[in-house]
């Protein structure tokens, strides 16, 4: 088995890239201001330099997002269908982005 290392910028590309499928979503369940949060939060990184307040700020925000205020830590829970439903996209979805941001943060 080989183990391919992620770069930092590789992995906030697909935070970003990831966050931007996500929101169609999430409006789609009216999670209005998280959106805007998670928008936000993307446009900081795609402007921020790695490792500067606003780019740990924005990652900050991102894992806020999911347990804080917004709770979007509910969205990444799995359902048992035997069918590719809106639900397990968003679940998929949500779960990458938590878990893109979260590697992010350490």
């Amino acid at each position: 088995m080989t183990i391919i290392k992620r770069s930092r910028s590789t992995t906030t590309q697909d935070l970003v890239a990831a966050i931007d499928k996500l929101c169609p979503l999430l409006l789609q369940q009216k999670e209005n201001d998280a959106v805007r949060d998670l928008r936000l939060a993307a446009d900081q990184l795609r402007s921020a330099k790695e490792g500067t307040e606003a780019y740990k700020a924005a990652i900050t925000s991102i894992v806020d997002a999911f347990d804080g205020d917004h709770e979007l830590i509910a969205y990444t829970h799995q359902r048992d269908t035997d069918q590719w439903t809106e639900v397990e996209e968003l679940s998929q979805l949500s779960s990458r982005v938590l878990s893109l941001a979260r590697r992010l943060s350490y």
